[in-house]
């Protein structure tokens, strides 16, 4: 680049949900109110999130590895295909990134979630607000391996960024308070694309608005869960899908309201008009509410041990409510 202080900065979300590409959007923004061109790289969907934000952005096809959780509340074969996947696929990627590197020119690379993006050429960050990872109970002994990997990963990198509070303000807990910390953490608050947003009074008001999240099948089960409450209680009910591909527009089936995806604003207005909210626990989730002074009913994803402790957590500190999915439909909601 011409200039020395403008250069080619690449972020990279991990592809599990929209959670971390929708928290890289705020450092998107920083990025290019510095003078930097932001190259994003990840998988399609994304991709198509980022881009609905910059049209104008380049990408670059990087697909990390999926998941897929079961119709049960048992995620032990989910999760332990994770933790033999993840040590490959952090060595793929790391390899893989030299080349993007190389061929795009990049000085900065900002990676939520991906542990092999780290680059001895280049400065790395990486995003994380699970610096210790959670076992199913028969293998909570592994938990200070698991700790130690995180640790020994992230300090490959030149700097870690825990999107969370340091003190007793933190949402996070002991997911982003290990006992020993790697050595170059800094902890820069919560990341959420609706900080500074100006809220505007809603068209609608909804008794209940829910916002599903996260892989199939659990996300399509927690749309019909909360279809059928709103159904059973007569409430007049959104469920935002977290579906791209079904557009921004409001439609109604059954009774019940759908969108496939709000824009910032309508997204904004409806959850904090709404009487009763409904979310799963995701932690881009969490603060993305958070952000927009909202609280309400988590359901953690069955078998997701993060989500479980999250909830748990926060419901603990009167912050939001907990339900368990298989009790939802048995949770009182009414109109007010």
């Amino acid at each position: 680049m011409e200039n020395e202080n403008r250069y080619r900065v690449l972020v990279c979300p991990l592809g599990w949900g929209l959670g971390h590409a929708s928290r890289l959007i705020p450092i998107i923004k920083q990025q290019q109110e510095l003078g930097h061109e932001v190259i994003a790289a990840g998988d399609k969907l994304q991709l198509q999130y980022i881009t609905s934000f910059y049209s104008d952005i380049q990408t670059i096809n990087f697909p990390s590895f999926s998941i897929r959780f079961s119709k049960g509340s048992n995620q032990l074969l989910p999760i332990l295909g994770v933790a033999f996947r993840l040590p490959y696929h952090t060595i793929k990627e790391h390899f893989a990134i030299k080349r993007i590197v190389k061929d795009y020119r990049i000085k900065l690379i900002i990676s939520d979630n991906r542990y092999g993006l780290w680059n001895r050429s280049v400065k790395t960050i990486l995003i994380t607000h699970q610096l210790r990872v959670l076992f199913p109970k028969p293998f909570r002994f592994l938990e200070p391996i698991g700790v130690l990997f995180i640790r020994y990963i992230a300090e490959k990198f030149d700097e870690c960024w825990v999107p969370d509070f340091q003190g007793e303000e933190n949402l996070a807990g002991k997911l982003s308070h290990p006992l020993k910390l790697p050595r170059n953490v800094k902890y820069i608050g919560t990341l959420s694309r609706f900080k500074g947003i100006e809220t505007v009074q809603c068209e609608r008001n909804w008794d209940l608005v829910g916002i599903s999240s996260g892989p199939s099948p659990q996300r399509e089960i927690l749309i019909d869960l909360i279809a059928e409450l709103g159904r059973k209680n007569n409430l007049k009910t959104l469920i935002i899908k977290g579906n791209l591909s079904e557009g921004k527009e409001i439609y109604e089936l059954n009774g019940i309201f759908y969108a496939g995806h709000l824009n910032d604003l309508d997204f904004a207005a409806a959850v904090k008009s709404t009487k009763h909210l409904i979310s799963r626990a995701g932690y881009s989730s969490i603060m993305d509410l958070n952000t927009l002074g909202v609280s309400g009913i988590l359901v953690p994803t069955p078998g997701q041990t993060e989500q479980e402790y999250l909830s748990s957590y926060l419901s603990d500190k009167k912050m939001f409510t907990e339900v368990k999915q298989s009790s939802l439909l048995d949770f009182e909601v009414r109109k007010e």
